[in-house]
C-alpha cells in the first residue's frame, strides 16, 4: 500500500489493518481521493461499487472536527447514495454523547477489537434518509408520522413506508367520512367504507358527488400526487433484478416517504375548511 500522506502516524497502523480487511470486500479500494470532483474532503479510503460508494476515515481517537462535519453537511445536500464511517482501535472510548452525535449526523462506527474490525452502529445514506419539513401542519398525526421517518430512516425502509401508506389511506377517508357527516357530498358513510383508496382518491376530485353549491376537496395535481403516493405498495412488492434497478427502486422509497408527510398536511387541511 502506498503511503498515505493525510493520515495521522498514530492512525496509520489501524489504517494499514484496515486497507487488508477491507480488500476483501468487492470494489476497488481507493487511497486518500476524493470521492466525488468537487469533493473538498477526502477520506482516508473510499470504495464504490455500483451506484453506492462507501466511504471510511481512520482515526486514533473519534474527531468530529469542523472539516469533517462540513463534508457530512455536504453529502447530505448532495443526497449522495454513500455511506460515511469513521473507523477507529477498540482501545479508544468512545463517549455516549459522541455515540448520539454520530447517529446524529448519520455517520457509522467501526471498531477494531481483538484483530477484527466490527460495525457497531451502521451510517445512514444520505440519498435515502427523509427530514420531516417543520412548516408541514401535522396536528395530532405529528408523532406517529416522526415514528414511520425514524423507522425509515434506520433501515427499515419497507416497514416505515407501509405505515406511512396507511396514515395518508386513513386520512383520505376521513376527509370523505368528515363531508358525510357535515352534509358535503351525496355519498353515505356505507357508500365511503365500501370503497377502496382509489376510488376515495377520484372522490376528493370529483365535483359530481358534491352537494349544490360546493366544489371539489382536491384538485387535479393533489389528486395525481396522492394516486403516485399509493403506487408505493407495488413499488414494494415490485422484485428486481439488478443493482441498479434495486438502486433506483431505494430512491423511490425515499420520494414516496417524503411525499407522505405533505399530502397528510394536504388533506388536513382540507378536513380543517369542512365545516
Amino acid at each position: 500500500m502506498r503511503k498515505l500522506a493525510f493520515t495521522t502516524e498514530e492512525a496509520l497502523p489501524i489504517a494499514h489493518k484496515f486497507a487488508r480487511h477491507i480488500k476483501k470486500a468487492s470494489g476497488v479500494l481507493h487511497l486518500e481521493k476524493p470521492a466525488w470532483h468537487d469533493a473538498q474532503y477526502r477520506t482516508t479510503f473510499f470504495r464504490q461499487v455500483g451506484a453506492q460508494k462507501w466511504l471510511y476515515e481512520i482515526q486514533s481517537e473519534i474527531s468530529l472536527h469542523p472539516r469533517l462535519m462540513a463534508f457530512v453537511t455536504w453529502l447530505a445536500a448532495k443526497r449522495h447514495y454513500a455511506e460515511l464511517y469513521l473507523v477507529t482501535d477498540g482501545a479508544a472510548q468512545v463517549p455516549a454523547s459522541t455515540f448520539s452525535e454520530l447517529r446524529a449526523a448519520g455517520i457509522g462506527l467501526i471498531i477494531l477489537q481483538d484483530n477484527t474490525f466490527r460495525q457497531t452502529l451502521k451510517a445512514a445514506n444520505p440519498a435515502l434518509t427523509v427530514h420531516l419539513d417543520p412548516t408541514l401542519k401535522l396536528g395530532n398525526h405529528l408523532a406517529a408520522i416522526e415514528e414511520c421517518v425514524t423507522k425509515f430512516n434506520n433501515d427499515d425502509r419497507k416497514d416505515g413506508l407501509r405505515d406511512m401508506c396507511e396514515l395518508v389511506e386513513r386520512e383520505t377517508e376521513m376527509v370523505l367520512q368528515k363531508s358525510v357527516a357535515k352534509r358535503w357530498i351525496t355519498l353515505s358513510l356505507s357508500q365511503v367504507k365500501s370503497k377502496d383508496w382509489s376510488d376515495q382518491i377520484n372522490c376528493l376530485a370529483s365535483k359530481g358527488i358534491m352537494v349544490a353549491g360546493k366544489e371539489a376537496f382536491i384538485d387535479s395535481k393533489l389528486r395525481d400526487d396522492l394516486h403516485s403516493f399509493r403506487g408505493a405498495r407495488n413499488l414494494m412488492d415490485h422484485k428486481t433484478t439488478s443493482k441498479k434497478e434495486e438502486v433506483r427502486r431505494q430512491k423511490q422509497f425515499a420520494e414516496r416517504m417524503m411525499m407522505g408527510p405533505r399530502l397528510i398536511s394536504d388533506l388536513l387541511e382540507v378536513k380543517r375548511k369542512i365545516k
